[in-house]
This record gives structure tokens, C-alpha cells and sequence, in this order.
């Protein structure tokens, strides 16, 4: 009972760490990858995912996503708008996108857990 309140007065720690872990990846980044994410986050949290399926915004998934693609290209020397493009608004939209149609919802989630447990067991 206790922890129940405890999250709704302050949120999820663990997601909070999480958080927190990802930002320092974010901080890691070249100064232009950051400005970049930073900026590309600010639009996507402003104008949300297609769809309006704001569940992609509660995990950090799509960020995750986000923060290994840029990771991947600033070791590979490529710059920004390399990775972008140079309508970086059409790419944050784009990403979202994939990113909501590559989500699990939470039923999905579910009846996935329920399917195979019962599988292991030969019962379904």
C-alpha cells in the first residue's frame, strides 16, 4: 500500500534512473548530437506520437532508440544532418512512427506472457 503511494506522489524510480542513465548517454554524445537530441525530443514530447498513442512517451523505448542511432553515427564520423536529413521535423515524425508501430501495447504484452507461459507448459 505504502509503495503504491509512494509512486503516485513521486512517479516509478526505476523509470526515473533510467532516465537519468540515458541522459548521461545523451551528455556523452558531440555537442551537435545533443543539441540535436535535445531538440528532436522537445518536438517529439510538443507535438506526440501519430495515432496519439502517448504509451511510446512511458517507456523509454523510442529515446533508447534515439539516443543508439545517434551514438552509432557520431563513432562512425557522420554529422548530424547525415543522419537526420535536413527536414529534421519529417525524420522526429518518422521515428515516432516506427516507433509506435513497433511498440507492444500493454494487452499485447499480456496475452504475449499468458501465450507463452502456457506454451512452455503444453497447455495451450
Amino acid at each position: 500500500m505504502l509503495d503504491s503511494i509512494i509512486k503516485l506522489i513521486i512517479g516509478d524510480l526505476e523509470e526515473k534512473r533510467a532516465y537519468k542513465q540515458l541522459m548521461k548517454r545523451v551528455n556523452s554524445l558531440p555537442e551537435d548530437y545533443r543539441y540535436a537530441f535535445r531538440k528532436i525530443q522537445h518536438y517529439m514530447f510538443s507535438v506526440g506520437p501519430t495515432g496519439g498513442d502517448m504509451t511510446v512517451f512511458t517507456d523509454l523505448t523510442m529515446f533508447t532508440d534515439l539516443v543508439e542511432l545517434l551514438e552509432a553515427s557520431a563513432a562512425e564520423g557522420k554529422r548530424v544532418l547525415d543522419v537526420t536529413g535536413s527536414d529534421v521535423g519529417m525524420f522526429s515524425d518518422e521515428f515516432m512512427r516506427a516507433s509506435v508501430t513497433h511498440h507492444e501495447t500493454p494487452r499485447e504484452k499480456l496475452n504475449q506472457e499468458i501465450k507463452e507461459k502456457f506454451n512452455k507448459n503444453g497447455e495451450w
